[in-house]
């Protein structure tokens, strides 16, 4: 099996690379495995001191790859959504705010649904210009999840939050700087040197100090993730066995109009 991720180790910068660029970086089981061992190889080793997070090819991550949701709804014995996002999201979205070393995401295009919220789970984002954005979930008649129902509100303010995942709509990276999503936007050509920069001088900052700082804000604004992401799967369970799931669903794989009917 074809690896999901690439990782490169350059001094003390992890570089984790999305590769499934035929389905635009989308999110199925392996890139989840492969993406939890290789924040476990960071927490270990004391050589990394930074990580970068981005995606191969035209995209950083358009989301969950709705092919295997389409195949868990054929099989009786499926594990529910709620267990989904359990053993897996969550556990990535925790182990993400837990790791005490920065990480900056580099968002080199469409970043959609829960790969815009593994995204918000970095410390910091540097956009390039071409790089667009969307909660998408409203698309498929789910909720925000992977902790996107938290971060998002946090950063741009309830209003805007319900705007963006209500309509589901796509902002540029421009928009996504405005509204505080994003704390850089750069040319896409430089994106890659934008973001090892800013990386290396972060791994060459006092690690441990970086790290009691995350934990500081950490505990003044996410001392109730876990419970917080136990709650979005809830939610995500209920919204995953409703009619309009399944015809967003239907719709997404079929490429054409969903139609909702509200039940």
């Amino acid at each position: 099996m074809a690896q999901t991720l690439l990782l490169a180790q350059d001094g003390g910068v992890l570089t984790i690379t999305f590769n499934r660029p035929e389905v635009l970086n989308a999110l199925n089981d392996q890139v989840i495995k492969e993406l939890g061992e290789a924040l476990r190889r960071a927490e270990c080793d004391a050589a990394i001191r930074c990580l970068v997070l981005t995606g191969g090819g035209r995209a950083f991550s358009a989301g969950q790859d709705l092919s295997s949701f389409a195949m868990r709804e054929q099989n009786p014995d499926r594990v529910s959504i709620r267990e989904h996002l359990r053993d897996g999201y969550n556990r990535i979205v925790t182990r993400m705010r837990g790791l005490e070393k920065p990480i900056v995401a580099g968002i080199n295009g469409v970043a959609a649904g829960v790969g815009l919220s593994l995204a918000l789970a970095a410390d910091i984002r540097v956009a390039a210009e071409n790089a667009s954005f969307t909660t998408g979930f409203s698309k498929i008649g789910l909720v925000p999840d992977g902790g996107m129902s938290f971060m998002l509100p946090l950063l741009v303010g309830i209003g805007r939050a319900a705007e963006l995942a209500f309509t589901s709509d796509r902002i540029d990276a421009a928009e996504a700087h405005r509204l505080g999503l994003v704390n850089r936007v750069v040319p896409a050509e430089e994106l890659g040197a934008a973001t090892a920069a800013l990386a290396g001088q972060l791994a060459t900052m006092p690690t441990r100090a970086l790290g009691l700082t995350k934990r500081a804000f950490n505990r003044t604004i996410l001392a109730d993730l876990d419970a917080w992401l136990d709650y979005e799967a809830h939610l995500q369970e209920i919204a995953g066995r409703t009619d309009d799931h399944k015809e967003g669903v239907r719709a997404f794989i079929e490429k054409r109009q969903a139609t909702f009917t509200g039940k």
